[in-house]
């Protein structure tokens, strides 16, 4: 029996939510993060629920694909999984349980990398799922 992939993105959304609030070790601690002249100060914890929402979005998109009968690449799925559970887990470390925030640069690597991995290997393989189908 396999699960399908976006019940999977929703149990890691309520998974990741729940450990991210209960390991939240002061809930007014907050993160500066420094765009060009502008400073945005957001707490961990509505950090780590719009993150989890994030996860919950794309478990969604996953559905509608899964509803228009668009067959997916199995490989790409993992990966893509795989890599959203990495980077979730190095945030949810970074944000609860590192009290050194000078250190942020690792942090704004790590949205970096996540942008690029969150948004383009389901959207490669979106492609060509849609190319291999015309054919």
């Amino acid at each position: 029996m396999s699960i399908k992939t976006s019940y999977i993105f929703a149990i890691t959304t309520i998974v990741f939510f729940l450990i991210s609030v209960i390991f939240t070790n002061d809930l007014d601690s907050t993160v500066d993060l420094n765009v060009h002249d502008t400073y945005f100060v957001i707490s961990n914890l509505h950090l780590s629920i719009v993150t989890s929402f994030f996860v919950l979005l794309q478990g969604i998109l996953y559905l509608i694909i899964e509803k228009m009968k668009l067959k997916l690449y199995s490989l790409l799925i993992k990966l893509h999984f795989l890599f959203v559970v990495i980077f979730l887990s190095i945030l949810i470390f970074l944000l609860n349980f590192e009290s050194n925030y000078d250190s942020l640069k690792w942090f704004n690597i790590g949205i970096f990398i996540a942008f690029l991995g969150s948004i383009l290997i389901p959207t490669i393989n979106l492609i060509f799922s849609v190319l291999n189908r015309k054919k």
